[in-house]
């Protein structure tokens, strides 16, 4: 197995991007050092920010190179799942732990699951 040019700069694309999302996030999960309890809670949805950011790329490389309609669908989900994990990231900066109210994000953060998975089912049942 060989190891072509286009195959190194998608690699070096990928790890360039993931770099930049971690470097991006970092302001957005900065402020929750103020709470240790959130810690884990934060590590998760940067975690989930960065996968979706991730994958997002993969599927738009994917589809550059297969031209499957399919990967479209794919890529709106993951990109779906990355603005709703940053903007849950963002909307949870000022809140403090103790508030345990029902906020606007966690029914952003469902709504944007929901879209996901729909555009994602979506693409795996497309038939053209």
């Amino acid at each position: 197995m060989t190891f072509s040019t286009g195959e190194k700069r998608n690699s070096y694309f990928l790890v360039s991007v993931v770099i930049t999302s971690i470097i991006i996030s970092i302001p957005i999960i900065s402020n929750h050092f103020l709470h240790p309890e959130h810690y884990f809670h934060i590590a998760v949805h940067e975690a989930g920010f960065v996968l979706a950011v991730f994958l997002f790329t993969m599927t738009i490389i994917a589809y550059k190179k297969t031209k499957i309609r399919r990967m479209l669908f794919a890529a709106g989900a993951f990109l779906t799942l990355s603005i709703t994990q940053l903007g849950y990231m963002i909307e949870k900066i000022n809140t403090p732990e103790n508030m345990e109210i029902e906020s606007v994000a966690e029914e952003h953060f469902d709504i944007g699951i929901l879209i996901m998975t729909a555009l994602f089912a979506f693409g795996i049942f497309y038939k053209k």
